[in-house]
């Protein structure tokens, strides 16, 4: 079904990529267990776009940041862009605040059964002796030096993928392969881990941040990779004036980073798990903002990136609330 379904994707953007800005897409790499973002504006090249678990990139941060809104469209033609379910929802969430316009986009949606945490799967396989890497139905197999390593793809999902209630996406304007199922159907399910947490006493609860935010090297990346981070060239962690942060490696600062960062997605995060996918650290930061995305969801009855004609609970004032 995966290389029926990457067949599927080619054929489309080939028909499509005439009436195409660029696509933006995955690609397979000289490694073959990763893929990479790959921006196609040569017919050519569309036989490097692949899916799958592989493509673990959220893209639709590349829409707001260069190279491909940092100059005016050709002809006036749209982006066509790949999106799983959780992109497709910071996709809505950057329409919802007019940073894209609807129009400005073609959207290729790709119903998602869940992408790798490749930290899971170094601690399985010797990743920098692998020589093939391929899918077959539910399991991942990898090669290195004639040894085959045969790995149940549910053991080394990302951590967001085990409570995803949208794998398909939100809004498209062409649907590859058939839909996927939701791996959690209710709050309790998606929201686990904050729960699970939540139940320890608070002084465990603040040995647990106390520890995992001390190893922050405060590089950004989690900030970087956001693409609801759409303010990098003023962020407060960086301005001198007013200054927020110093440049201390204390926890203090990389407490208020973290929560500052947290706070400025409060209603807005969408999920897609791009902060700890990225973090060299292994910090879990997500659990930050799905702590804030599960309050939204039981106070406000609202959940972001859902409905592109949606105002954002923090954007917006409505005296009629009634359930604070």
């Amino acid at each position: 079904m995966l290389e029926t379904d990457r067949t599927q994707l080619q054929k489309l953007v080939e028909e499509a990529l005439p009436e195409l800005d660029m696509m933006i897409g995955w690609a397979e790499t000289g490694d073959p267990s990763q893929t990479a973002p790959v921006f196609i504006r040569d017919a050519k090249q569309i036989s490097r776009l692949t899916l799958g678990p592989f493509c673990t990139h959220n893209l639709t941060g590349y829409l707001v940041k260069p190279p491909a809104l940092d100059a005016p469209p050709k002809d006036g033609k749209p982006i066509g862009i790949c999106v799983k379910g959780c992109d497709s929802r910071s996709l809505v969430a950057l329409i919802q605040e007019k940073f894209i316009p609807r129009e400005r986009v073609r959207i290729f949606g790709i119903p998602c059964r869940g992408t790798v945490d490749w930290r899971k799967v170094a601690k399985r396989v010797p990743l920098m002796d692998v020589t093939a890497a391929k899918v077959e139905g539910d399991r991942l197999i990898f090669e290195d030096s004639g040894t085959t390593h045969t790995l149940a793809l549910e053991e080394v999902l990302a951590r967001k993928c085990l409570g995803c209630r949208y794998p398909n996406p939100i809004i498209q304007d062409v649907l590859v392969g058939e839909a996927a199922t939701p791996r959690a159907n209710s709050l309790a399910e998606s929201y686990r881990d904050v729960d699970a947490l939540d139940n320890e006493p608070l002084e465990e609860r603040l040995a647990f941040w106390q520890s995992e935010l001390d190893r922050c090297i405060r590089c950004y990346a989690c900030r970087n990779a956001c693409p609801l981070c759409v303010c990098q060239d003023r962020c407060i962690v960086e301005t001198r004036e007013p200054r927020w942060l110093t440049q201390h490696v204390g926890l203090p600062e990389k407490f208020l980073f973290h929560f500052i960062h947290a706070m400025h997605l409060a209603g807005r995060c969408t999920g897609c798990g791009e902060c700890e996918r990225v973090c060299p650290m292994d910090i879990p930061v997500t659990l930050i903002k799905e702590k804030l995305n599960k309050i939204m969801e039981e106070m406000l009855g609202y959940s972001a990136g859902l409905d592109p004609e949606a105002v954002p609970p923090l954007l917006t004032f409505n005296p009629g609330e009634t359930e604070l």
